[in-house]
């Protein structure tokens, strides 16, 4: 897991230098591998988390725990939006097939969207730890994955064909250009996120770039 010392102070400011920081973390079972020194003055963690300590895979849980360890308040980001009556089962169809891989999924719609280059922060942010900014709606995603621990995909819904999204298994045969432009061949056991007709996202690791040849699916 990868986060800055800014970033958590952004959730919990404990004052702490980033180095005795770290040391805390690491004592209280989030171990601080690595510390990078940043030319902003920041400071990149690398943490070593536990397979049973799946709350401290996003920022927002580290931070929690950094205020438990130095009593220094949690400051939660707020969040709001306005909503219309529209349901959204008016507008797009979501269907679960792989229950056993995915008990729950969720969908928005988000209209008015404009695709451009993400704010300075936001790129930045993420390059520290190591992502490529792609624009504003793919970083947003993999801002707020990294803030909450919680994968999440974008769509273009106007994309999207039949205005469907299935959460199915990969069928034998179906491949993938993902966003960084790398084609994957898809196995059965891998889960996906597809429209009516192709996989638009592997689910959980990564979005669909663009469409390329498909096989039909049987």
């Amino acid at each position: 897991m990868k986060i800055t010392y800014n970033w958590l102070n952004d959730y919990c400011a404990t004052n702490l230098p980033a180095p005795e920081l770290a040391a805390r973390l690491s004592l209280s079972g989030c171990l601080v591998e690595e510390q990078y020194p940043q030319p902003d003055g920041d400071m990149l963690y690398v943490a070593e988390i536990t397979s049973n300590r799946p709350d401290l895979l996003g920022a927002l849980g580290i931070a929690r725990e950094a205020a438990a360890l130095t009593g220094a308040p949690l400051r939660l980001p707020e969040s709001g939006f306005a909503t219309i009556p529209e349901r959204i089962e008016s507008a797009c169809a979501l269907e679960v097939q792989a229950l056993d891989l995915c008990p729950r999924y969720t969908a928005r719609l988000i209209r008015g969207v404009k695709i451009g280059p993400s704010p300075d922060w936001l790129r930045k942010r993420l390059e520290v730890i190591g992502l490529r900014s792609v624009n504003n709606v793919v970083d947003v995603t993999n801002y707020v994955m990294f803030e909450c621990g919680q994968p999440l995909h974008a769509f273009d819904f106007d994309k999207l064909r039949g205005a469907k999204i299935i959460v199915r298994r990969a069928a034998e045969g179906e491949t993938l250009i993902s966003i960084d432009g790398t084609e994957c061949k898809l196995k059965p056991s891998m889960l996906v996120i597809a429209d009516a007709e192709h996989p638009v996202a592997v689910a959980g690791i990564m979005g669909g770039g663009w469409r390329r040849r498909f096989p039909a699916r049987r």
